[in-house]
């Protein structure tokens, strides 16, 4: 995406809930089902995406001025 203005703002309180939902894990074994790891990746590729709109919003925010 190269125009920031085309993405919707990303709340912190929004990246927070996510955090909260879809959190870090490292319980994961050699037993762990393939399906389930691809799962739990792809959710936290989407939540360290919005993570980063979000930083990159807050630091146009704070070059603009």
């Amino acid at each position: 995406m190269d125009n920031i203005d085309a993405f919707p703002a990303v709340s912190s309180n929004f990246i927070n809930k996510l955090e909260e939902v879809f959190p870090l894990r490292d319980d994961f074994d050699y037993g762990s089902a393939q399906n389930a790891l691809m799962f739990y990746y792809g959710q936290r590729s989407v939540v360290r995406f919005l993570i980063e709109q979000n930083k990159i919003q807050n630091e146009t925010i704070l070059t603009k001025v």
